[in-house]
């Protein structure tokens, strides 16, 4: 991983950082986290075996639950909490690359 690697490997993390400390207050029609989304989707594409797909499309598709359906209270809650476990497990895979590569 280069030089461009490690810059978006580290402004990823401040974005899974930002957006799980603040998903739960967060108004549901904000679009950032759609955007973060795009930027962990093309990092996952463009570097093998950092990040596991599978969690990395859990939270893709909790956010678009919670931005484009219109769910229960409880439901959505459920959603978040389970955002905010796979941005965890993101953010330290994330941590790990970076401290891998120093």
């Amino acid at each position: 991983m280069g030089n461009v690697g490690l810059l978006f490997t580290f402004l990823l993390l401040m974005g899974t950082l930002w957006l799980a400390l603040t998903r739960i207050t967060m108004r549901l029609e904000n679009n950032w986290p759609l955007v973060y989304d795009i930027g962990l989707v093309v990092y996952l594409n463009s570097f093998d075996l950092i990040l596991n797909a599978y969690v990395v499309y859990v939270a893709v598709v909790c956010a678009l639950l919670i931005r484009f359906e219109f769910l229960n209270d409880r439901i959505v809650f459920f959603v978040k909490v389970l955002e905010i476990c796979a941005l965890a497990h993101i953010g330290w895979c994330l941590l790990a690359a970076l401290l891998k590569a120093f």
